[in-house]
């Protein structure tokens, strides 16, 4: 399980467009102290994920198109990627090379720690992490 630097990317730069409303790329990039070609790109991909609305022009910039009280950490991973696993065997259909017939006592254990962390990440809503983290900032 790994939150990859493009994902803590997209978190930051959903917090910014929550905090402030419409932005710019520039002017997200800068807030979040982001290079500005990385979140051109991953603007892209939250654009693709129907997260972020983009708008052309002079007053152009970006804007939340999905609400952060109804998103979870869980859900954008899924929406930008794959879901957190903590190895192979929580994969739907895998089959343990070491026990064919069935899953071993490490997948079981594992499989059950996978089902707090799924409940973890869909337990807090985006609205509520990027609020804490502003009072937390001022």
């Amino acid at each position: 399980m790994l939150i990859t630097r493009e994902m803590d990317y997209a978190l930051r730069i959903l917090r910014a467009m929550y905090q402030n409303g419409h932005m710019s790329a520039a002017a997200i990039a800068q807030r979040e102290h982001i290079p500005k070609a990385v979140t051109l790109k991953v603007l892209k991909q939250l654009h693709a994920a129907g997260l972020v609305l983009s708008r052309r022009g002079s007053n152009g910039g970006y804007l939340l198109r999905k609400n952060c009280g109804e998103l979870y950490l869980g859900d954008l991973f899924c929406m930008l990627g794959e879901p957190l696993r903590l190895n192979r065997c929580q994969k739907p259909g895998y089959r343990c090379e070491n026990r064919p017939e069935g899953d071993c006592g490490l997948c079981r254990e594992l499989s059950r720690i996978q089902e707090v962390l799924d409940g973890e990440l869909r337990k807090t809503p985006l609205s509520a992490i990027f609020q804490e983290a502003e009072e937390i900032c001022q």
